[in-house]
């Protein structure tokens, strides 16, 4: 080989260098921008199903704050009744006193109606900081009323609980004599036969 072979080779092994240098920073830059296309789309995804869920775990608080908000009406009104037939049963100053706690009450519960968790809240603030003192003492109040309702729910729940137990020994007894009765004979039909 002659020497402008050598060269000629050489230049060619370079130009053939160089374009597959070319190629691979083309390649590379490829599955870089896929790479970034690929990463930008989970991203994307990621971003959308945490926004799902959000919305979802707000919906379901909404929702419970909801259910929270009707209970707590429908305790206030029956405390209302209640209230309003202690009244009827008392005389004089007893009973103005408990006909104006049931009137309280009620108006209480006519504004919780319909109303969101928020307004609930920044209500209560905005009379916490009016009346401090009449707040506490309504939270006082609010709380011995809510705990001998839950009392009295307590106790009617586990009442109603043992009756079912009762009634579920009693059945299961009959069962069982039953069962016993019917084996027996069967027992002397075969000692007989």
């Amino acid at each position: 080989m002659t020497r402008m072979e050598t060269i000629m080779n050489t230049t060619e092994f370079k130009d053939k260098l160089g374009a597959t240098a070319d190629q691979a920073k083309h390649i590379a830059a490829s599955a870089v921008d896929t790479a970034t296309d690929a990463g930008r789309t989970v991203a994307a995804e990621v971003k959308t199903y945490a926004t799902e869920t959000l919305e979802t775990v707000k919906d379901a608080a909404v929702e419970k704050a909801g259910v929270a908000r009707d209970t707590l009406v429908d305790a206030a009104d029956r405390l209302a009744d209640q209230l309003e037939s202690e009244a009827s049963d008392a005389n004089g100053v007893s009973a103005r006193v408990l006909n104006g706690l049931a009137s309280g009450v009620t108006s209480v519960s006519d504004r919780l109606r319909g109303r969101n968790l928020g307004d609930l809240l920044a209500d209560a603030q905005d009379y916490a900081r009016r009346n401090p003192a009449t707040f506490a003492v309504g939270a006082a109040v609010a709380g011995f009323a809510l705990a001998r309702f839950i009392g009295a729910t307590a106790a009617r729940q586990t009442a109603a609980a043992r009756v079912a137990d009762a009634t579920d020994r009693f059945y299961r007894d009959a069962a069982r004599r039953t069962a016993d009765s019917h084996g027996q004979s069967a027992a002397q039909k075969a000692s007989q036969g």
